[in-house]
């Protein structure tokens, strides 16, 4: 998920909502992821004949089948709408994201005299169609479609065509170019189309027309298909379908916007070992499948579960808004990790809050120039890039306050010390995560359940964990020489609870199940738990044949308690900011309570979200599944 929702288009209420920038929706896709190798990879070419035209060297590919159809079907759909009057669309047009690429934009608008709204758009949308991103700062881009010559010659940009220079390739092969200043006149870019046989290509860089039109005069090498080549190779069974996504996730990462507006910043470990992605989007009616292949290096492969595992996992599964099964990797601290989500679950950790308010997204204030309107950078350069989002927002690098607290970190938890020689012991095989909101009638609280399944190779030792929790209850709850007597009570349904002379209303509650230990944040959730796993019958067969990771979450389930909870957690800002043009004063939007909540809003035709995983040495296979509800019919339809 991306920080700050970026997918465009605009709304067509003011000058800026017109203009579409539809650069960055199709770049942004990526910032809001083929029997032997050669076999897959020539029948993979067929669908990607689009890539053998675009030069390599892309941070990031994205290939329509039908890219007219694709833009009338969001033109004209419900989630548009929704996301148009979101608080999160409202707050991603006050970002500095925004403002570059729209002030880039504007440029090769105003140079070339053509305003980039959807209608222009539409006309220059073909049936097949790609773009490659090869730099995000200077907008460098590679854009091809599938157009006929009278289709083509209809464009808005040929239409001014007398603004263009006529060139020509070292191979002779024919290009238009407007050479224009960009980045307030110290960038020198050129503006370029080209009209070979049934096809249209623009390109924000000269160089970058040269080498597509070298690819489609035949020469071999230069083209981004050879680049995606490794990633096809193990891509088993893709063929593309209305979306296809390809990025080179390691130059990716380093770009400072992806620092920014990936929610888990760039320094995201579950990206670490990940050479490239290819993922591939279905359209249904039923909802939207998505299938990853990720090329991978040095990555632990975790083990598969098995079928009776798998049996048992998706009982789990039924068993909550939100589960997710996997097996343990033979990792150094797979353990370690075990140890703290059972710590998480009993005894959720308290955050000190600080100075520094949560993110939030402001309008652009260039306090360098003080000739410069406020609200408004005036120039885009270097400076801005490193001050790209705002102020308050966490970098994804490590601070020297953090670097310093780290190497004089506190001591291990005394409970993980002793669960981790628990678990060491009992050798866990597969966990699984639970959770859910529950609101009470009338109440402000939200109240959110957690439980960690544990299934071991040998006996979990519950006197011994029984033992462990109780004293860092007594550690917890109570001031030295007043700890009363803790001891542990098994209720009618079969569900241990700490109990003390002063009532508990959070701690430890668990019971084990067959070979499953389940340990819930409260009494009540576990006697839930139970219930539910004994009246549950297996779900469906997944689609990947040996997962070693499943999850699912109900998005009705939890998004009210979540909604909920993080209007409580607002934060708006204290002063109004400048409004951006014809718009009234507004102030900003909190992250929390406005940005992020309207997304649930936006979403709200979605059902739920699948994910399974799978990997062998070099691979990573991934299928994503997002379910759309059943609407009923509104009256009178």
């Amino acid at each position: 998920m991306l920080r700050h929702q970026i997918v465009t288009p605009f709304s067509n209420r003011s000058t800026w909502g017109r203009r579409l920038s539809y650069g960055g929706l199709l770049l942004l896709v990526v910032v809001g992821a083929l029997v032997s190798a050669a076999d897959r990879r020539a029948a993979a070419n067929d669908g990607l004949a689009l890539a053998r035209v675009l030069p390599k060297g892309a941070l990031a590919y994205v290939q329509a089948r039908d890219f007219s159809d694709l833009l009338a079907r969001w033109r004209n759909s419900q989630v548009r709408e929704r996301y148009e009057v979101s608080d999160s669309y409202r707050a991603f047009r006050r970002s500095r994201l925004w403002a570059k690429l729209n002030e880039r934009i504007k440029e090769f608008e105003t140079n070339v005299g053509v305003t980039l709204t959807e209608d222009v758009v539409a006309q220059m949308a073909g049936k097949g169609a790609a773009i490659a991103l090869y730099d995000m700062g200077k907008l460098e881009l590679a854009f091809v479609t599938e157009l006929s010559a009278t289709q083509a010659t209809a464009t808005p940009l040929l239409a001014r065509k007398a603004l263009f220079e006529n060139r020509t390739t070292a191979t002779g092969q024919s290009y238009l170019v407007r050479e224009l200043a960009t980045d307030g006149g110290r960038l020198r870019q050129g503006l370029c189309v080209a009209t070979p046989p049934g096809q249209f290509i623009v390109t924000t860089n000269e160089a970058l027309m040269q080498r597509a039109l070298d690819n489609l005069g035949g020469n071999r090498g230069d083209d981004l298909l050879s680049t995606m080549g490794p990633t096809l190779s193990i891509a088993d069974g893709f063929v593309p379908h209305d979306l296809t996504l390809w990025t080179d996730v390691p130059r990716l990462r380093k770009q400072p916007y992806f620092g920014y507006y990936w929610v888990q910043g760039a320094a995201a470990t579950e990206l670490n070992g990940i050479e490239a992605t290819l993922a591939d989007v279905t359209f249904a009616q039923d909802g939207i499948e998505e299938r990853r292949w990720s090329l991978t290096t040095g990555r632990v492969v975790p083990a598969a579960l098995t079928s009776q595992q798998q049996s048992v996992a998706r009982q789990l599964l039924n068993a909550a808004p939100f589960a997710a099964v996997e097996t343990v990797k033979k990792a150094d601290d797979a353990v370690e990790r075990i140890a703290a989500l059972v710590v998480g679950v009993v005894f959720p950790p308290l955050r000190t809050p600080t100075a520094t308010e949560p993110p939030r997204i402001r309008v652009i204030d260039d306090t360098t120039d003080a000739t410069a309107s406020r609200g408004r950078y005036q120039r885009l350069d270097a400076r801005f890039d490193r001050d790209l989002d705002d102020p308050n927002a966490p970098s994804s690098l490590p601070t020297a306050r953090q670097t310093l607290s780290r190497q004089t970190a506190q001591p291990p938890d005394p409970l993980e010390v002793e669960l981790v020689n628990l678990l060491r012991s009992a050798q866990p095989i597969y966990i699984a995560k639970l959770g859910e909101t529950n609101t009470a009638p009338g109440s402000p609280f939200v109240t959110f359940e957690r439980a960690l399944v544990i299934h071991c190779e040998r006996s979990f030792d519950t006197k011994a964990y029984e033992a462990a929790v109780a004293r860092a209850i007594a550690r917890r709850y109570f001031v030295a020489g007043t700890v009363p007597q803790i001891t542990w009570q098994v209720g009618p349904t079969g569900v241990a609870a700490a109990q003390a002379a002063a009532p508990l209303e959070r701690g430890s509650a668990y019971f084990v199940s067959n070979d499953l230990v389940v340990i819930a944040s409260s009494q009540a959730y576990a006697e839930q738990l139970k219930a539910r796993l004994a009246a549950s019958s297996p779900a469906g067969a997944g689609a990947l044949p040996a997962p070693y990771r499943q999850a699912i979450v109900r998005l009705p389930d939890l998004s009210p308690g979540y909604q909920q909870a993080m209007r409580m957690i607002g934060f708006r800002g204290a002063s109004p900011l400048m409004p951006l043009e014809e718009e009234p004063m507004d102030e900003s939007v909190a992250f929390f309570g406005q940005n992020v909540s309207s997304l649930l809003t936006v979403t709200e035709e979605f059902n739920t979200l699948t994910v399974e995983s799978a990997a062998t040495d070099g691979r990573l296979v991934e299928r994503i599944h997002y379910g759309r509800r059943t609407m009923s019919p509104r009256t009178g339809e």
